[in-house]
């Protein structure tokens, strides 16, 4: 009569490891949140300037239409002119000028015509 009981024990013991309640492990896991990984910090990069710029002397303007540019050691370049374009100073041939200009589909055009640096007398 050994055995039987010895059986019916083992199936208890087996009755009860099965009705009891999962370990940690084998409980399923919960997805992690991912974790956002560091980006490298941006290099200072110096703004961009909203127009590109010309200086010389004027050999050339005709209103409505272009100012004709000569920089120094450079032959002339024209820049038309828009509605848009505000001018400044009086584009006359010979006068110093800066242009602050935008690079269109037909070629430069004038954004603001400004005066351009003074010659000094000493």
């Amino acid at each position: 009569m050994a055995l039987p009981s010895a059986r019916i024990v083992c199936l208890v013991l087996a009755g009860f490891l099965l009705a009891a309640p999962a370990s940690g492990a084998a409980k399923k896991k919960k997805k992690k949140t991912p974790v956002p990984t560091a980006t490298p910090a941006p290099t200072a990069t110096p703004t961009p300037v909203p127009f590109l710029r010309a200086a010389g002397a004027c050999l050339r303007y005709e209103p409505g239409a272009y100012v004709v540019l000569s920089e120094v050691g450079q032959p002339g370049r024209a820049f038309h002119i828009d509605g848009r374009t505000e001018i400044t100073a009086a584009p006359r041939r010979g006068a110093r000028l800066r242009i602050l200009y935008e690079d269109g589909p037909e070629g430069p055009v004038a954004r603001k015509i400004l005066p351009g640096p003074e010659d000094r007398k000493d």
